[in-house]
């Protein structure tokens, strides 16, 4: 092989397969991994990860189903998926199985067994609670978060914020559910994930996930992508709160988006020479506090600012790796006013006969290229530049 030729080749990956694990140990599914014919997983920063998977029972001279008689598949018990590069093995989905549906149809061959999962924070949402936190003295939104998953062997990720500081916060709702109001009143993720939670504001900063190539030769493993770029959408939110002065009039605040630019240009600098800003107005909901409205406002704001969406497919057994929702991946292949870092949105996992694919949502709040070469297309490119 030449020097061009070794430059230019990709390491060679065999198909990446899908690890079935369950119960407390999280013990292989064994021979019964034959039988499985789909697995399907969706990630989201806001949103619970969900999964399915879909297995051909057969039944045995017995009488019993391999399957749904094996003692393995009940509700909540835990269970694990991961993607094995063979290589090295990469954890896709970690939680329980919420939902049970065999089928039997006319045909016996046709026999199905489908499990619904949905990650960790599923245990949250069993009982409703009625509490007031910070009675005695105020708790950041961090501690509270910590003391409700304490009970499930669950620990907060390193990096998350830590929120509203509140005295005398009322919660009546399932765990859950009043977390996820709490990630909304600050703007932030929730994002549970091999036994940790991520409670804090988009990580736009650090190491990118390894690039996504487009049109990238043999290096490619985009099959498809789709960008739009959008321009309705608001530079700034404003907000009143109330007058420091009895009988004056409320004052108003506007906020623009503080988060990092993942590009040369913010969004923003697109349309200013309109004359005209785009900006949307909010009012108070409810008791909400003063520093609620204005975290809110400021949330909204940061997230119109990813204006750019990009949407695609990549094949995960080229990619190599599972590709993580609330991080940042180098998109490269699209020129320069679209190639660069993008946030990752959502991540729909899916295993079949035909192989492991991610289909995914990103998105990004400018545009341009900021730094050097991406990929290894863009990297062998150099190296033969400095050769020749």
């Amino acid at each position: 092989m030449g020097l061009l030729d070794a430059l230019l080749d990709p390491a060679i990956r065999q198909p990446a397969s899908c690890l079935i694990e369950v119960g407390e140990d999280f013990s292989d599914i064994g021979l019964i991994a034959d039988l499985v014919t789909e697995v399907e997983v969706t990630t989201g920063r806001v949103e619970a990860t969900t999964g399915t998977i879909i297995i051909e029972d057969r039944r045995k001279e017995d009488g019993q189903w391999i399957a749904a008689d094996s003692g393995l598949f009940t509700r909540w018990a835990p269970i694990r998926v991961s993607a094995d590069f063979h290589s090295h093995v990469e954890e896709v989905f970690r939680g329980f199985i919420v939902q049970i549906k065999p089928s039997y149809p006319n045909s016996a061959g046709e026999t199905k067994l489908e499990l619904q999962l949905q990650d960790e924070g599923a245990a949250l949402d069993r009982e409703q609670m009625r509490r007031v936190w910070g009675e005695a003295a105020p708790m950041s939104d961090r501690d509270i978060l910590a003391e409700l998953i304490a009970p499930l062997g669950l620990s907060v990720e390193s990096g998350s914020g830590e929120g509203q500081s509140s005295r005398s916060l009322a919660q009546d709702a399932t765990p859950i559910v009043f977390l996820r109001e709490r990630a909304k009143a600050n703007g932030y993720d929730l994002i549970f994930s091999q036994g940790q939670v991520y409670f804090g504001p988009m990580r736009l900063e650090g190491d990118p996930q390894p690039p996504i190539m487009v049109y990238a030769g043999r290096s490619t493993n985009c099959l498809n992508l789709e960008i739009t770029d959008d321009g309705q959408r608001p530079d700034g939110v404003r907000f009143d709160h109330a007058p420091r002065e009895e009988g004056a009039e409320p004052l108003s605040e506007k906020l623009s988006p503080d988060l990092p630019a993942l590009g040369r240009t913010p969004v923003a600098e697109e349309g200013a020479s309109l004359g005209t800003p785009s900006v949307w107005r909010i009012s108070r909901e409810g008791d909400e506090t003063e520093e609620e409205l204005r975290a809110r406002a400021q949330a909204l704001v940061n997230e119109h600012s990813f204006r750019i969406r990009a949407n695609g497919e990549i094949d995960g057994s080229l990619y190599g790796h599972v590709l993580r929702v609330g991080r940042t991946v180098a998109l490269d292949g699209t020129g320069d006013r679209y190639g660069g870092l993008y946030f990752v949105d959502k991540v729909a996992h899916r295993f079949t006969p035909d192989g492991y694919s991610q289909q995914f949502e990103l998105m990004r709040n400018a545009t341009g290229e900021t730094g050097g070469p991406l990929g290894p297309l863009s990297s062998a490119a150099s190296a033969i530049a400095s050769v020749f």
